[in-house]
């Protein structure tokens, strides 16, 4: 969830305040002093202090005493860290991933976005794939030299797609200084196509959570492939911005060292981006943001939980009839090989 409230929470023991050192969006801090509870939480985390210190010293300050049952020496039973993190939300903080420790090298798991580069293995020409491919969100809207654009994965809204390199690169701040021209190309073509279809007078906005460069992941199932996340109609109010500490930046190659987030409005707008890791942005952040917009349950805004099928099928459906329409010169031929195919597709009607 996003965090409502500005919260110090107190332990009652060494056991729950180690426990706590183990969730990213939480921060241990030794004293009740008011300068550093307020740097805490402009680095959207929560600070966590021994109840031995003074927490009533500033009584405007909301205080959360942690009650013993939420924390235990059972570091391993998930069930003890699953009703911890609901009290937290509960109160009206996150508390941010468990972390275990572990590091993953992803260079060693299967890549969807590869996958899709290749069009998933299929012998068959661009077109020819999108009228076969088996899921529709696997279509290929777009296609340049390096790049492709698709669905996004689990669809919050219409209008949301990803831009993806073909090569195996892991964030944009990475990308060969010779293909960045073409990826603000693409950038802009994916602009013209979704204000085409959704409206001329739309936002349409960029981000990316850029991984860092050795492709090591905390979590398993991230997938470290660069791509941006375009969505039209959803930009992220600044608060939210404020929230993760996004900064006005002019080339994000100077992130290429460390995880960052990055979001732009209008694909000549000002990118500002976040690389300080003291901050923490969240997985999934704007689309957390996007989904507490539009009223979702929570969790629904994980794209592993719910596929939101009914927006992909809307956005293909809207896009391939926009573009049969207003797509000219390079725009047409980059898009030339989803409007014939996609058109053929057996579940095309019931779009």
């Amino acid at each position: 969830m996003i965090t409502k409230k500005r919260i110090l929470m107190a332990v009652q023991n060494e056991t729950q305040l180690n426990h706590a050192r183990k969730f990213e969006g939480l921060q241990v801090i030794d004293n009740v002093d008011l300068q550093v509870i307020k740097k805490v939480w402009a680095n959207n985390k929560t600070p966590v202090v021994l109840t031995d210190k003074d927490v009533g010293r500033y009584k405007r300050i909301s205080v959360f005493l942690l009650d013993p049952m939420y924390l235990t020496e059972t570091y391993t039973f998930q069930k003890t860290n699953d009703v911890f993190c609901d009290k937290c939300r509960e109160v009206g903080f996150e508390p941010g991933e468990y972390i275990t420790g572990k590091k993953y090298n992803t260079a060693e798991e299967r890549c969807i976005l590869c996958e899709l580069a290749n069009l998933k293995g299929m012998n068959n020409d661009l077109s020819q794939y999108n009228r076969l491919v088996e899921k529709e969100v696997d279509c290929i809207i777009y296609e340049s030299e390096n790049f492709y654009v698709t669905s996004e994965l689990g669809s919050l809204v219409p209008g949301f797609l990803m831009i993806v390199p073909k090569q195996h690169i892991l964030s944009v701040a990475q990308f060969p200084k010779e293909i960045l021209p073409e990826y603000r190309q693409v950038c802009e073509d994916v602009e013209y196509i979704l204000k085409k279809a959704f409206g001329e007078k739309k936002i349409v906005s960029f981000f990316e959570h850029g991984s860092g460069p050795s492709g090591m992941s905390a979590h398993k199932k991230s997938i470290v492939h660069a791509h941006t996340h375009v969505v039209v109609g959803y930009p992220i109010q600044k608060k939210y911005l404020e929230m993760v500490q996004m900064k006005p930046i002019e080339d994000i190659s100077v992130a290429a060292h460390t995880h960052y987030f990055s979001y732009q409005e209008g694909s000549n707008g000002q990118l500002v981006a976040c690389y300080d890791s003291e901050v923490y942005v969240q997985r999934q952040f704007p689309r957390q943001v996007i989904a507490e917009q539009i009223g979702l349950a929570p969790g629904q805004y994980n794209w592993r939980n719910v596929a939101f099928s009914e927006n992909i099928k809307a956005s293909l459906y809207k896009i391939h009839t926009s573009l049969k329409l207003t797509a000219r010169g390079r725009i047409y031929n980059r898009t030339k090989a989803f409007i014939e195919g996609y058109e053929k597709r057996d579940d095309f009607v019931k779009a």
